[in-house]
């Protein structure tokens, strides 16, 4: 799926109500994330109504086409590396004529398998669906890509590649390609809900303290308001079944355990209440193996 993102108008809405400091830091935070997203650039194309933004107050009484074109009397007052970080985020955008009317009233609705708009903004904007706005920070874009990726899944060779992106502290094992197949059509949102929660909050939990396994589990369920609770461990008698060959940082197999498990027990399919017993199986992180992250072994039926 290809994303347009765009720079417009209601980006810098607000800017008023921020410290200079706060509005530097979104900057160089920004400037840095666009720079990651540019990796996938083939698949994410920025666009920005320069002709509409020139005029647009930005900041310490300077205009966006004062940082861009007047930068020796900017850098008087601003900080260098702010200039800098602005100057590379529209270095990356290519400019269009769209308005942006255009883009609210528009683009932002429009969805498909192939197609998505988002309008990166620093500050939340009212009477836009949250969902279509990229606040600054990668979260902000693992959140929009996540969400359209639930709804338009493709299939599961699509899919998983695709969570290799937004998902950067999850492993996924190859065969997850294959068994996340029966439940794709029905789970995909419920999947990219549950796998944000591995990546996003219990990764953290490694840092923390906890009793035992049990409360670690217990305290994450909670959190995360999981309709079913996370599991730490399976019978015994699975262990064989849950149990898969991963490829360590040396280029060696290491046999690891996917005791772990969420459970998918509600589809995405509005009306649906029969109870299901999917999973994602999952370990904690083995640190030989992708310098730590979690490791996802199965995701699909009940094993």
């Amino acid at each position: 799926m290809l994303a347009h993102l765009y720079i417009m108008e209601e980006s810098f809405e607000q800017n008023a109500t921020f410290s200079a400091a706060e509005i530097e830091e979104k900057v160089k935070r920004l400037a840095e994330d666009l720079r990651m997203v540019h990796t996938y650039k083939d698949s994410n194309k920025l666009y920005a109504n320069f002709e509409a933004l020139y005029s647009k107050a930005f900041y310490g009484g300077f205009t966006v086409e004062d940082f861009l074109c007047n930068v020796q009397e900017v850098k008087k007052v601003v900080d260098r590396d702010v200039i800098n970080a602005l100057i590379q985020i529209f270095e990356k955008a290519t400019d269009t004529k769209i308005t942006s009317q255009e883009v609210r009233e528009e683009l932002l609705n429009w969805t498909d398998a192939h197609n998505c708009h988002g309008l990166i903004v620093f500050h939340p904007v009212n009477e836009i669906d949250p969902s279509v706005q990229l606040i600054y920070g990668i979260d902000g874009w693992y959140g929009f890509r996540r969400h359209f990726l639930g709804r338009y899944p493709n299939n599961g060779v699509f899919f998983i590649d695709e969570c290799k992106k937004y998902y950067p502290k999850i492993f996924f094992h190859e065969r997850t390609k294959n068994t996340i197949i029966e439940i794709l059509n029905h789970f995909a949102i419920s999947i990219t809900i549950h796998l944000g929660y591995l990546n996003d909050i219990f990764y953290q939990y490694r840092e923390r303290s906890f009793i035992n396994e049990s409360e670690k589990y217990r305290t994450f369920s909670i959190e995360c308001q999981l309709e079913h609770d996370a599991a730490s461990k399976d019978k015994l008698k699975a262990k064989e079944a849950l149990t898969w060959n991963f490829t360590n940082d040396i280029n060696q197999t290491e046999e690891v355990t996917c005791y772990p498990h969420l459970r998918l027990c509600k589809s995405d399919i509005r009306g649906d209440s029969f109870f299901y017993q999917n999973r994602i199986y999952f370990h904690e992180g083995v640190p030989s193996i992708k310098s730590g992250n979690i490791l996802v072994g199965h995701i699909g039926l009940h094993l």
